[in-house]
C-alpha cells in the first residue's frame, strides 16, 4: 500500500536520479513553487513524486509527475492517491489543472485520473481537468 506526504529534495533526487545541474535547478523550483507530494512504498522509499505549480500565464495549475520504474507495480495506488489530490485542489483554488504529456505512460496516467486531451503542440499533448 502506498502512502502520500509532502515531497522534499531528497525524494526528488531519489526518484529522478542523476540529472544535469540546470534540470536539478528547475526541479527544485517546481518543488518550492507549489504543492508537492511523494508517493511512498511501505519501506518509506519514494517511488514517485508529483505536484501542482500555479501557472498564471494560462490561469491554471500545472500538474507535474515523475515515477521510478518500480512504481509500475503500484499503478492503482498511484491513481487513487493522485485523484485524491486532484479532488482536494478545487476547494482551495478553482483553476483547472493542466499537464504537458510526452509519453504513453503519461497519457495513460492522465486518462486514469480523469483528465482529457485538449490540444497537441508538436509532440506534446496538453491534458486538462476542470
Amino acid at each position: 500500500m502506498l502512502t502520500l506526504d509532502a515531497a522534499d529534495r531528497f525524494d526528488m533526487a531519489e526518484v529522478y536520479g542523476p540529472v544535469p545541474p540546470l534540470v536539478w535547478s528547475l526541479l527544485l523550483h517546481q518543488l518550492g513553487a507549489g504543492l508537492s507530494f511523494a508517493f511512498r512504498v511501505p519501506s518509506g522509499a519514494p517511488v514517485a513524486v508529483g505536484g501542482y505549480v500555479p501557472w498564471t500565464a494560462r490561469d491554471c495549475w500545472e500538474l507535474w509527475f515523475h515515477a521510478r520504474p518500480e512504481a509500475a507495480a503500484h499503478t492503482l495506488g498511484l491513481v487513487r492517491l493522485a485523484r485524491l489530490t486532484l479532488d482536494a485542489l478545487p476547494h482551495c483554488d478553482p483553476r483547472p489543472v493542466e499537464a504537458a504529456v510526452t509519453t504513453p505512460a503519461g497519457r495513460r496516467l492522465a486518462r486514469a485520473i480523469g483528465m482529457e486531451r485538449v490540444a497537441v503542440v508538436g509532440s506534446v499533448e496538453i491534458w486538462r481537468r476542470a
